[in-house]
């Protein structure tokens, strides 16, 4: 009977083992996450690194990134207002300020990149081909004066260096 207690002991030792791992969860530093339960958000997010509890194999953890992320655009010759084309090479940073709706709404860090493509992506597009390549690459600072003209430059090109800039470069970055 000694033996067969200490099986049976053992046996139960190990399901309390298992059932003790699969309730906890660690959270590493610069992560944060939300506890799913059937594929559905389960209370508020969880934002402090440490370890937490979860019920075993019905809950689990999705973890997103706390810190700044990078998109990165791929290289386009677009065309400006006065049809030139210029390579633009754009990139951005960005947050995961509210993982629970960051979940609902773009389920992963690759949806939000497609995403951010399509978005950036054409708003630079428009707003590349809406202003004429001078206030694309110049800043607002920048003062031309007569001695930047060389004496042999066509009037109309002098008559464009010499141009008050609008916008300017910052104020569209």
């Amino acid at each position: 009977m000694t033996r067969a207690i200490r099986y049976i002991l053992g046996i139960v030792l190990l399901l309390v083992l298992i059932l003790a791992s699969g309730s906890f969860y660690i959270l590493e530093e610069g992560k944060q996450g939300v506890v799913v339960q059937f594929g559905k958000p389960v209370g508020s997010t969880v934002a402090e690194a440490g370890l937490h509890v979860k019920l075993p194999f019905i809950q689990r953890i999705v973890r997103f990134e706390k810190r700044l992320l990078i998109w990165d655009g791929d290289p386009n010759q677009i065309p400006t207002a006065g049809r030139e084309f210029i390579w633009v090479d754009a990139t951005a940073r960005w947050r995961i300020v509210d993982p629970l709706k960051f979940l609902e709404s773009v389920a992963s860090e690759n949806g939000a990149q497609s995403r951010l493509d399509d978005i950036v992506d054409s708003v630079i597009r428009d707003l590349v081909s809406a202003n004429p390549l001078v206030e694309l690459v110049r800043s607002t600072t920048w003062q031309a004066s007569e001695s930047d003209v060389p004496g042999e430059t066509p009037q109309e090109l002098a008559e464009e260096l010499m141009k008050e800039i609008q916008l300017g470069r910052e104020e569209m970055t």
